[in-house]
């Protein structure tokens, strides 16, 4: 490892997965990915529940950071997926090493923490270079679907204003699955996120039953 990622002790990030290349979690861009442990939401069509519990993690981010060392050259940066990253105390840290040692950062969020987008976004060394928000839903739609409190669904829709307007390169996208109430209100979703500038990317879920519960392999595409 490149003495400029020991010159402060490794973020506590704990991640669950690293994928070692990937063309598709950052549009553009070649990238390892590394899925954080935990989430507080529950979506119905979660395709990924063993991370949802917080727990340590099977790999560290030493473990992330030895991967780009070794892969420079061939990989553009790095996206911290979950679970839910800015669940993770460590989260600012683990940007930053990544930032210390030449590689751009994407990051993957629910956007259920706005006050943690904020402190991320006052330090140029802790701001991602892209965001993924995924947007559950309608603030009213979204407890059922991802088992959230309307305070927490409220918040989510602040870190989109936030996020929207703070000059990161920026994509929002939402999950939803036939004859749900997600597929009818989805004009209005697409119109609110409009409003705020943005065009909303729609993944449609695979391999559920009619309550959005996931069954199989490839839920998102």
């Amino acid at each position: 490892m490149s003495a400029s990622t020991t010159a402060k002790p490794t973020p506590d990030l704990p991640v669950a997965g690293i994928i070692p290349f990937s063309a598709t979690d950052w549009p553009g861009t070649l990238t390892a990915t590394a899925f954080t442990q935990g989430c507080p939401l529950k979506c119905v069509y979660c395709h990924n529940p063993s991370l949802q519990e917080f727990t340590s993690g099977a790999h560290t981010f030493a473990e992330v950071l030895e991967l780009l060392d070794a892969r420079r050259g061939l990989l553009d940066g790095l996206v911290i997926s979950g679970g839910e990253p800015t669940a993770s105390p460590g989260l600012a840290e683990a940007i930053a090493a990544t930032h210390r040692m030449g590689f751009r950062v994407g990051l993957h969020t629910c956007g259920y923490a706005p006050n943690r987008l904020t402190r991320l976004l006052a330090d140029p060394a802790t701001t991602p270079d892209w965001i993924g928000l995924d947007v559950k839903g309608l603030p009213r739609d979204m407890p059922a679907a991802t088992g959230c409190t309307p305070p927490v669904a409220q918040a989510s829709w602040r870190s989109l204003e936030l996020l929207a307007s703070s000059g990161v390169d920026l994509q929002v996208r939402t999950t939803v699955w036939r004859g749900s109430v997600l597929e009818e209100h989805l004009p209005r979703l697409q119109e609110e996120v409009a409003a705020y500038g943005q065009e909303l990317v729609v993944q449609w879920a695979r391999d559920c039953d009619a309550d959005g519960r996931y069954h199989g392999q490839g839920a998102a595409a």
